[in-house]
């Protein structure tokens, strides 16, 4: 059901008061006083937003300095991995809805992979003519790929779920229509399912071809990083592309779930599974970046959404049965992701205080930001994934701001406006 007009206004008017309201109190609290005294004659005083800002800096440098070693270590992504070249038959899914000019990109890069035994299912939705024409173009001229129709039209999970359910392979590989997959993907997925993993995920990446693309490109560095948080306890992300698993681990939970964000509610599907995930961050895709700010925005609001959308599904589960350890580590991570979006408002709202009044105790928080997005692109950079950054990498920083705003908005689109429809960026190849 559309909502009502009065609904929308409730929605964004709870959106600007929830935003105003968390950025004044993470202005005014920043501007208490705290005063230690180490001994009768030293005593300091500070701030108490540079605390929670040097704790903030902390996190962050940490959590950079540990991804940038994932993608550094070992060199290129087929170093100091094990990989399979040749073996069980694998197929690959490319889920595919208006994506008629950008398919080739996935289809001919896993065409050019390292392993013998892969076949190509492009699903298309029965009502994209162009797509769906296009898909069966490729099909006809290469042998290794299949035009499928989604049995379930409607969404990307029901796509996947369908070239799983018409294969006979027990092994699985996902990319998005617009991805193009590294050269050996498949055998260090292989490497790794055909050993002890129940499914893999390697890194992907937005093309920074562009101002709005670079910051694409510095907000997924800025949440990959923040993954390796939820890692510390246990719980690693897998997705719905650049991801590899087997027939037995997609029976264990279902398939994919009919959500907004099903890679998402997959990772947790995994993990109260306890099932066993193993990743790559060396092994490392590419795909198109929302070439607009209003794409940017649209697409990051519908993840966002998603993540709530997760959140209020696990708590809705929990309290239908008994929750055991995985479940509140599940749970945690779910509910986590929301409230620290949100939580991001207060601490730019400190930021902005220091760098009002202490400038020299914010430096170290913009120093490790730019820290972690120089540390991951360089090693791109080296690889040829991307070229050097454009003058907009300077605005990095306000991701952190645009992600806290973005979470509370969701919030209240969830709660009040949402209904269903999720936005689709413009992909022209680039």
């Amino acid at each position: 059901m559309m909502p009502s007009v009065v609904t929308r206004v409730v929605e964004k008017a709870g959106t600007i008061l929830a935003v105003g309201a968390l950025f004044a109190v993470g202005f005014v609290t920043g501007a208490d006083i705290w005063t230690v005294a180490l001994s009768p004659l030293i005593i300091l005083d500070f701030f108490e937003s540079a605390v929670y800002v040097g704790m903030f800096t902390v996190a962050i440098a940490g959590t950079g300095v540990l991804l940038a070693y994932d993608v550094w270590r070992g060199g290129s992504s087929a170093a100091s991995t094990s990989r399979l070249t040749s073996g069980p038959a694998v197929r690959a899914i490319v889920p595919a809805y208006k994506d008629a000019d950008v398919v080739d990109e996935s289809v001919t890069s896993l065409l050019e992979n390292e392993y013998d035994s892969l076949r190509i299912s492009v699903v298309v939705e029965p009502d994209d003519e162009r797509t769906r024409a296009r898909a069966s173009e490729l099909a006809e001229r290469y042998d290794a790929v299949d035009c499928v129709i989604n049995g379930s039209p409607g969404s990307k999970a029901t796509a996947i779920n369908t070239a799983v359910e018409r294969s006979s392979a027990d092994y699985f590989v996902v990319f998005d229509a617009d991805e193009r997959a590294s050269p050996e993907f498949v055998s260090i997925a292989m490497g790794e399912l055909v050993g002890d993993a129940d499914v893999f995920q390697g890194r992907r990446i937005p093309r920074p071809t562009g101002p709005v693309e670079t910051l694409a490109y510095c907000e997924r560095v800025v949440v990959q990083a923040g993954y390796m948080i939820g890692e510390f306890v246990g719980f690693t992300h897998c997705q719905s592309s650049a991801t590899g698993f087997t027939r037995e681990a997609f029976e264990a939970v279902g398939g994919y779930a009919d959500v907004l964000t099903e890679d998402i509610y997959f990772s947790h599907q995994c993990h109260k599974a306890g099932l066993t995930v193993t990743q790559n961050r060396r092994c490392t895709s590419t795909m198109e970046a929302p070439h607009s700010v209003r794409d940017l925005w649209g697409q990051r609001k519908r993840w966002r959404i998603g993540h709530v959308q997760v959140s209020h599904l696990r708590l809705s589960e929990a309290l239908k049965g008994d929750v055991d350890v995985d479940d509140l580590v599940s749970i945690g991570r779910a509910v986590g992701a929301v409230l620290a979006g949100a939580t991001l408002l207060v601490l730019t709202a400190h930021v902005l205080f220091l760098l009002l009044f202490d400038p020299g105790s914010a430096i170290a928080a913009l120093v490790a930001i730019y820290g972690l997005i120089a540390g991951v692109w360089s090693r791109d950079l080296v690889d040829g994934r991307v070229a050097p950054p454009s003058w907009t990498v300077l605005f990095a920083p306000l991701v952190y701001l645009g992600h806290g705003v973005l979470t509370v908005k969701a919030m209240f689109e969830y709660g009040l406006t949402w209904d269903g429809e999720w936005y689709q960026v413009t992909k022209t190849g680039a």
